[in-house]
């Protein structure tokens, strides 16, 4: 019975099965330089939810960023958080918001995984692992 009761109060307090993080992976790099973690961030709830940090082992520094437009020139900025609206995807990608890992304590070699954690304001930490690829062409790129 305690069992029992133990299993209903975990489902009801670990809102965390709302958010599910899809297809996280990082581009290859080496040591020392910095590269990105990429994902899909599902909100099955009917609540925005708020990724404001990232943990993981594999840079010396984890940051949230934005790519951005301006005089038309590209570029990239710190943003403190991410808002997940209730009922979609947010999806970290190339050239749009993605997770930085700034200095690399090791090489990210295709196929290596590595362990992270994000942390949301509802959700509350969730653990993933990325695989390290190389970097996806977009359906736009492509060669002459």
């Amino acid at each position: 019975m305690l069992n029992l009761l133990l299993s209903i109060l975990f489902l009801i307090l670990n809102p965390s099965d709302k958010i599910k993080v899809k297809d996280p992976w990082m581009r290859v790099s080496a040591k020392g330089q910095s590269s990105a973690l990429y994902m899909k961030i599902e909100n099955k709830s009917e609540v925005a939810d708020t990724l404001y940090k990232i943990e993981g082992n594999v840079s010396e520094k984890i940051e949230i960023h934005e790519t951005y437009m301006k005089d038309d020139m590209m570029g990239m900025r710190e943003v403190p958080f991410i808002v997940i609206n209730p009922g979609s995807t947010f999806e970290l990608k190339p050239k749009s918001h993605h997770i930085m890992l700034i200095k690399l304590k090791q090489d990210l070699k295709k196929e290596d995984k590595h362990d992270f954690i994000l942390y949301f304001k509802k959700a509350g930490a969730i653990k993933i692992k990325a695989e390290v690829e190389e970097m996806k062409k977009s359906s736009s790129e492509h060669k002459h």
